[in-house]
C-alpha cells in the first residue's frame, strides 16, 4: 500500500513539475507568445480641465432598460439613430422606437441576435453616419458583415444596400473588425478596421495581445474600391474628419491616444497623448471641437489594468488562453475603475472640458459623445440606455 502510495505521489509530483515547465516555457517568454510589450507614459493627473466634477451625474436615461448597446448615434431635430446590440439600427422619436432597420437576413428574421454566439451571422452595427445632408441615409460599419446604406425614407420598410463586404481581402487581409467611418462626401468615406486577427467577439484579445494590426481605409462607393491609408495601428477604433476634410484623427484605443491622418500625404503623426481612459467614437461638438468618448478610464491616482500589465506579456497572454470569449464582458467590471469620463478636444488635440461621473451608475463606458441643440448624446456598447446630459 504504502509503495502504491509512493508511486502515485512520485507520477504525480513528474506530472507537476512537467506541467509547470510547460507554462514557463510558454509563458515567460514574448517569442512564445502573441502578446507583445508595451509602454504608457504615467497617467495624467484629473487636475486643471480633468479635475473631477458630477457633470455627468444628472443624466437622463432615454429607453433605459429597453435597448442594449447604443455604440454609435445621429441625433436631428427630429429623431435618435443608433445602432445596437441585436443588429438593429433604430429610429427613436420622443424616447420612443419607431423604425427598425434590419440590414443582414439572419437579423431580419433570427429571434437570438446580440449574443455571443450569433453575433458573425446576425452582425454588430458600430459607427454610423448620415450620408445625404438633410435626409434620413446613413452608412453602418457592421463588424463582421461590411459596410451598409440604411435609408429610412420610409419609415416603414428601411432599405439596406451593402457597400463594402467584409468577406473580400483588402491587401491580401480580410477585414475582421470594422468599427467606425465617417463621410468625406456621397460617394467617399473614411473607414476603420480594428483588427486583422481578431473579430468584435474577442475584442479583450485584441486589446491584451496588444499588436499593432489594425487599419484604416478609404472607400469609393462608386467604384466599390478600397485602398489602405495607414496599418499597423493600435485598435484603431473611432474616426472623425477634420473640418477641412484633408485630414481624420482616429483613436487608437489600447494606446490611450489620438493620432491625425493626413489623407493624401497619409503621414500619421500624434493629436492626443495619454489620455484618460481608452478612448472610442470621437465626434465634432460643431464648434470647432470634439467630444471623445472613453472607457477603462485611467488616473494617477486610479491606473488601469492595461497600465500595470505592459511589461508582462506572458500574464497578459494567460488571461486571453484561459478566459473563453464569453465571459470577458461580464468580467469587465472587475478590471476596471467604474469612474466614467468624457473629455472634449481642441482643434490641436488640447483637453478643454471633461464631464465625470466617479461611480459610473449615471453613465457607464462612453462610446460616443454626440453633441445636439445643447445636450450631449452618450452612447455605450455595454449600457442599457442612452444618456443625455444638458451641456
Amino acid at each position: 500500500m504504502c509503495k502504491t502510495m509512493g508511486k502515485f505521489f512520485f507520477f504525480g509530483f513528474v506530472g507537476l513539475l512537467l506541467s509547470w515547465g510547460a507554462l514557463y516555457y510558454r509563458y515567460s517568454d514574448e517569442k512564445n507568445t502573441s502578446a507583445r510589450k508595451y509602454r504608457f507614459d504615467p497617467p495624467p493627473a484629473l487636475v486643471g480641465n480633468l479635475f473631477i466634477n458630477a457633470g455627468l451625474e444628472k443624466a437622463e436615461h432615454i429607453l433605459d432598460g429597453k435597448i442594449v448597446g447604443p455604440e454609435s448615434m445621429v441625433v436631428d431635430d427630429e429623431a435618435i439613430y443608433v445602432s445596437v446590440n441585436d443588429a438593429k439600427v433604430l429610429k427613436i422619436v420622443d424616447g420612443r422606437v419607431v423604425s427598425k432597420a434590419s440590414y443582414s437576413e439572419k437579423s431580419k428574421f433570427f429571434p437570438d441576435c446580440g449574443h455571443f454566439d450569433t453575433e458573425p451571422e446576425c452582425g454588430r452595427p458600430l459607427g454610423i453616419r448620415r450620408l445625404v445632408a438633410g435626409k434620413p441615409k446613413f452608412v453602418v460599419c457592421d463588424a463582421y458583415l461590411g459596410v451598409y446604406i440604411v435609408d429610412f425614407t420610409d419609415e416603414q420598410n428601411p432599405i439596406s444596400t451593402q457597400i463594402l463586404d467584409s468577406k473580400v481581402p483588402i491587401d491580401g487581409l480580410k477585414p475582421r473588425f470594422l468599427n467606425d467611418l465617417d463621410v468625406i462626401s456621397e460617394d467617399e468615406l473614411i473607414i476603420s478596421d480594428s483588427s486583422t486577427r481578431h473579430d468584435r467577439r474577442h475584442f479583450m484579445a485584441a486589446i491584451l495581445e496588444h499588436q499593432a494590426d489594425g487599419r484604416i481605409f478609404h472607400l469609393k462607393i462608386s467604384t466599390k474600391s478600397v485602398k489602405v491609408l495607414a496599418d499597423k495601428l493600435y485598435f484603431p477604433n473611432g474616426i472623425q474628419l477634420t473640418e477641412d476634410k484633408k485630414s481624420v484623427i482616429f483613436a487608437e484605443c489600447s494606446m490611450a491616444r489620438i493620432k491625425k491622418l493626413t489623407i493624401a500625404s497619409k503621414k500619421v503623426e500624434m493629436f492626443a497623448a495619454n489620455l484618460p481612459g481608452l478612448p472610442d467614437n470621437i465626434r465634432s461638438s460643431g464648434r470647432g471641437t470634439y467630444w471623445v468618448g472613453l472607457t477603462a478610464t485611467r488616473s494617477a491616482t486610479h491606473p488601469s489594468l492595461l497600465d500595470r500589465l505592459g511589461s508582462l506579456p506572458g500574464i497578459r497572454q494567460f488571461l486571453v488562453d484561459i478566459v473563453p470569449g464569453p465571459y470577458w464582458k461580464p468580467l469587465l467590471g472587475l478590471f476596471k475603475n467604474p469612474h466614467s469620463i468624457i473629455i472634449e478636444l481642441d482643434s490641436v488635440g488640447k483637453i478643454v472640458r471633461s464631464l465625470h461621473d466617479v461611480t459610473g451608475k449615471h453613465v457607464g463606458d462612453a462610446s460616443q459623445v454626440t453633441e445636439h441643440n445643447g445636450h450631449l448624446y452618450i452612447g455605450s456598447f455595454a449600457d442599457h440606455y442612452i444618456a443625455k446630459v444638458k451641456l
